[in-house]
């Protein structure tokens, strides 16, 4: 008539150690947010895909069009837009009368010396700059989509824990009630069962709602409710923050930017060099034969530092300023690092312990359950050492999952795309 002991552990070991798919999802709550894995989805596929919907990414389309922008103007043989310049003097205009003259000549812009070259080393430095940009915002992304993704899993697991947890609870209601219906147990025992499902249905409801909201984060940031089916990733050899990581690599081709934006303002100098071609005619007077002459004029601009160094001085801060920002990024990479390593290896030793204490903790479990059911433990003991078995055993559970995830903070940490 009561739950017998192998039976209990029977359900037990069902319960928390099969690895089998969760069973059909009954919400407490009238609220669902659903998601569905795809088995045709990898990780990387995922981060691809919320990349392109990512906000930030239409910013390398505009990079790119200024970097075509610039190399358009860097191979071009003016350094300008040509002018049309027309002059035109009359004795009596509207009268058949006196002098005039007319002048006409196109005005041409032309490179100063070393300022095409400057141009074109812009444009290279925008175009590489966009590469990496696009890289770094990658790497971005990717680090968010591992944080919900692995939310998703321990969210998960804890909230199919908590279902098994309300089984168990309801279990145990229906046999104290049969023990207390035959004088077995006191009532006061069954006013404890009653109290202890009621607080695993209130931890079910919590639960289900943190699944919930992690799920409508997840899709609002990747903009799909389809999840990968496998998400563990192995472990980067990388051991150091290099060059190479995305995030410098991104700010090295913005210092390099910044810098050929300053030689290209120095190589500006005083103006535009321009060369002129164009033709006069004029007439002393109407009876006169037209005089005809070519006019060609070269425009040469001197001096004027006093007016070129404050563009200068301006881009050369920008240029400190992001040589600053590398190197605020590059200590906040080498803290990252460290405590994603340290993270990663401290879990590595508890999952070890973890383990061995879920084990001791099934033991525990068995002898509580064989001791309550011959009476030598009261259910208050025996609900004590129940929930200290519970947290052993999902902290186990719990372990495995955080192991993983941190191996994938890992490789964020060292800039590793899935």
């Amino acid at each position: 008539m009561y739950l017998k002991p192998f039976l209990y552990v029977l359900l037990w070991g069902w319960l928390f150690n099969s690895s089998s798919a969760q069973s059909e999802e009954i919400p407490a709550v009238d609220h669902v947010d659903l998601i569905s894995i795809d088995t045709a989805l990898s990780l990387s596929d995922l981060v691809n895909q919320t990349l392109e919907k990512y906000p930030d990414y239409a910013l390398v389309a505009a990079m790119q069009q200024e970097s075509e922008a610039l190399h358009a103007r860097g191979r071009s043989w003016i350094s300008g837009a040509p002018q049309l310049q027309t002059y035109y003097k009359d004795d009596f205009a509207g009268t058949g009368t006196g002098a005039y003259e007319f002048d006409g000549s196109i005005q041409v812009p032309v490179w100063n010396w070393g300022q095409r070259d400057a141009g074109l080393q812009l444009a290279e430095q925008a175009a590489n700059n966009t590469n990496q940009q696009g890289q770094a915002i990658k790497l971005k992304v990717a680090g968010l989509v591992r944080e919900v993704l692995w939310s998703l899993k321990l969210e998960g697991l804890r909230y199919d824990t908590a279902k098994k947890e309300l089984a168990l609870a309801e279990r145990l209601l229906a046999t104290v009630q049969r023990r207390v219906a035959l004088g077995d147990l006191p009532k006061s025992d069954l006013l404890l069962a009653k109290n202890r499902a009621l607080q695993k249905r209130a931890a079910l409801i919590q639960q289900e709602a943190a699944v919930m909201h992690t799920r409508k984060r997840y899709y609002f940031l990747t903009q799909t409710d389809k999840v990968p089916e496998q998400v563990v990733e192995v472990k980067s050899t990388i051991t150091t923050i290099n060059e190479t990581h995305p995030a410098l690599a991104a700010i090295n081709s913005k210092i390099a930017k910044q810098k050929a934006k300053m030689e290209w303002i120095r190589a500006q100098g005083s103006g535009k060099t321009t060369i002129a071609i164009g033709g006069v005619t004029e007439r002393g007077a109407r009876t006169d034969s037209a005089i005809n002459s070519m006019v060609f004029a070269v425009n040469i601009p001197f001096g004027g530092q006093a007016f070129l160094a404050p563009k200068i001085a301006i881009a050369n801060r920008s240029y400190v300023a992001a040589k600053a920002e590398k190197a605020h990024l590059y200590r906040a990479l080498l803290a990252r690092l460290h405590e994603a390593e340290h993270t990663l290896g401290v879990e590595l030793e508890q999952s070890t312990l973890a383990q061995q204490m879920q084990l001791n903790a099934q033991e525990r479990l068995k002898m509580a359950d064989l001791s309550f059911s011959s009476g030598e433990i009261n259910l208050t003991d025996f609900l004590i050492t129940q929930t200290q078995a519970y947290r052993a055993i999902n902290n186990a559970r719990e372990s495995r999952i955080r192991l993983q995830r941190d191996i994938a903070f890992y490789n964020q940490a060292v800039g590793v795309m899935p």
